[in-house]
């Protein structure tokens, strides 16, 4: 036999050998699909309507309104400057400094962190009212910068900054490109409040993620999703036969040399 045939068929079944561990390996459908133990007609009642609480280093949008606008000129927020010394149009807001507090004009320092918008813009509303500065007080306070990070087997990985805070972990992953075929359904959430780290399971399968501490998300959240331990046996096997390939090819190279 022709000596360059040898080679040339020594080459293609190493070559073979290892294109074979990177063919992809078939997915069960109870792998990757989510909330699995429901049926199309299933109806739960909504527990409770969540909010978030603030937290330090939270920049609030606070909106003082009156039928005497006047008196609320004091608490119009001025805008942020760009580097080119234009307005950017984006109010500046208050920040909730190390102690969770605010300082307010007129009112002076108020403890906000721990509380939700409501009950922030409530106190500060009943604050004006009772030293009769405004009495007719309406307040408005949002999180101007409610963050959270997904890293991992998603499409999209990274932090996101949005406008409201009542997002689930299903929008947030959504918001990251969902994940992909290989990201574990077994999502990793690291929350840290009051100085406190929580790191929790949420199983994306089960409708248990529903009635979770963890399926509406806080400021500052971070999701993990770690790959599936079928892609990790798949890039160790893939290791493998390709080592075994290019074994092979020099085995046999090696032989072909000595027999000429």
């Amino acid at each position: 036999m022709n000596t360059n045939n040898l080679i040339n068929k020594a080459i293609l079944c190493s070559l073979a050998m290892a294109g074979a561990a990177l063919l992809p390996s078939c997915v069960s459908p109870k792998e990757v699909l989510y909330i699995q133990d429901v049926s199309g007609n299933s109806r739960e009642t909504i527990k409770a309507n969540y909010q978030t609480t603030i937290q330090k280093d939270d920049q609030l949008y606070i909106a003082v309104s009156s039928k005497q606008p006047e008196l609320t000129a004091p608490f119009a927020m001025s805008e942020i400057g760009s580097a080119s010394g234009t307005s950017s149009n984006k109010p500046k807001g208050y920040l909730v400094d190390a102690q969770g507090c605010i300082v307010l004009p007129v009112i002076g320092k108020m403890k906000a962190a721990g509380k939700t918008c409501s009950q922030l813009a409530s106190d500060i509303a009943a604050t004006l009212k009772s030293n009769d500065y405004i009495r007719d007080a309406s307040v408005n306070v949002q999180i101007m910068n409610f963050k959270f990070s997904v890293l991992g087997e998603v499409n999209a990985p990274g932090t996101y900054t949005i406008e409201g805070q009542r997002v689930t972990i299903l929008e947030a992953i959504s918001r990251a490109g969902d994940l992909n075929i290989d990201g574990n359904r077994d999502v990793t959430l690291i929350r840290e409040t009051n100085g406190t780290r929580q790191i929790a399971s949420i199983d994306l399968r089960s409708k248990d993620l529903f009635t979770s501490p963890y399926y509406y998300i806080q400021q500052n959240d971070i999701i993990y999703v770690t790959p599936s331990d079928r892609k990790v046996n798949t890039r160790s096997d893939a290791a493998q036969w390709y080592g075994w390939g290019l074994s092979g090819l020099g085995v046999t190279l090696a032989v072909i040399a000595l027999c000429l």
